[in-house]
């Protein structure tokens, strides 16, 4: 039986650690999936391609899962059809991607060959600069968001201790046993999704995913990844599929898990917009912490959380500014491009793909 799983989600992340791709993972042949990999480059029309097949998929009344571009959520980077199999991917810098198995499990996808190359030639220093300028501003904003994530709260030293730690690993334990309640026999996988970005919007949540149980987890201290880390292996033994959400600032943590059979997530409350109030429980994990410690250490936690949050705010603002440039680079593209054979191809897939649906 497949399960649904949300509709919107990144595959990659500005992050502390750079850009951080979870491309690699999209729709694995082992799956039978077939991927095809758009190459080309800017303004030549690689969303609208792949917007113009979601949208004929969805009125034929068919699943669309849309990838969304983390420099700029309001492009797509990649669009899913899970009952047909056929995905659809941006494979350009800086998410790069090759199809697992040219020919049998996936294929290459030239919209480059629809730029007018000769027009082009006369924009070239411009072309030059804007690359050179825009992508300048992507490393100073990961500079910043490496700075967000060194001084956030929860990596000041003394909040937890081992008994601490063991008190959530209980309560990790307990929910466990409540919640899973399958034999263990059948097949899973795990799935890797982002479900929010940091962006030239600032902070995108997406939360219109597939389950009808939202379980929050206190996170201001820090403790959320430890629970979904104890937490994930149990359902794993238990036979259930998980899609996991790293954390977008600091991706090597775990900022939610979905168990679509369950229709069931445990998002940690920072990964979540700051008005989302019902939910079918409310871990309390920062409960657990020494109150007597954090009284102690509430002015040093205030403060590493104003600076977190001012680099990232400055961040924010750096990834507008490299979108704007990335606007003029494509403004420069746009009139070198033949849109009608760029569509012309998205309709030769579209009839190729929901022939007789």
């Amino acid at each position: 039986m497949i399960y649904p799983s949300p509709s919107r989600y990144f595959l990659g992340s500005n992050s502390s650690r750079g850009f951080y791709s979870l491309y690699d993972g999209f729709c694995p042949p082992e799956n039978d999936c077939f991927l095809n990999v758009i190459k080309g480059g800017p303004g030549c029309g690689k969303s609208s391609f792949m917007r113009r097949i979601g949208s004929h998929a969805e009125s034929k009344g068919l699943t669309v899962e849309y990838v969304l571009c983390s420099g700029d959520p309001d492009s797509l980077d990649g669009v899913f059809i899970p009952e047909l199999g056929i995905a659809y991917v941006d494979g350009t810098s800086p998410h790069r991607i090759d199809p697992p198995f040219p020919g049998s499990a996936g294929a290459y996808l030239d919209l480059g060959r629809f730029y007018d190359s000769h027009a082009l030639e006369k924009h070239r220093e411009e072309i030059v600069s804007l690359n050179s300028s825009y992508k300048s501003l992507y490393t100073a904003a990961y500079s910043y968001l490496s700075a967000a994530a060194a001084v956030h709260q929860r990596r000041y030293p003394g909040i937890w201790s081992d008994a601490d730690r063991d008190k959530v690993r209980k309560k990790a334990q307990a929910f466990a046993a409540r919640e899973f309640k399958k034999d263990g026999t059948a097949q899973c996988y795990i799935r890797k999704i982002f479900l929010s970005a940091i962006c030239c919007k600032g902070r995108v949540f997406l939360h219109d995913g597939c389950c009808e149980r939202l379980c929050i987890l206190d996170n201001e201290l820090g403790m959320g990844n430890f629970y979904l880390e104890t937490l994930l292996p149990l359902a794993q033994i238990k036979g259930y599929s998980i899609i996991v959400c790293p954390d977008c600032l600091e991706p090597e943590r775990i900022s939610a898990i979905i168990i679509p059979e369950l229709s069931l997530a445990l998002c940690c409350s920072d990964a979540l917009p700051s008005d989302t109030l019902e939910c079918y429980r409310h871990i309390r994990l920062d409960s657990v912490a020494s109150r007597e410690k954090l009284t102690r250490l509430r002015p040093e936690l205030r403060r590493a959380k104003k600076l977190s949050r001012e680099c990232v705010s400055i961040a924010t603002d750096t990834l507008s500014q490299a979108k704007a440039l990335h606007d003029c680079l494509e403004q420069v593209y746009n009139p070198c491009v033949d849109f009608d054979g760029v569509y012309g191809e998205a309709e030769k897939h579209i009839n190729k793909l929901l022939r007789g649906i």
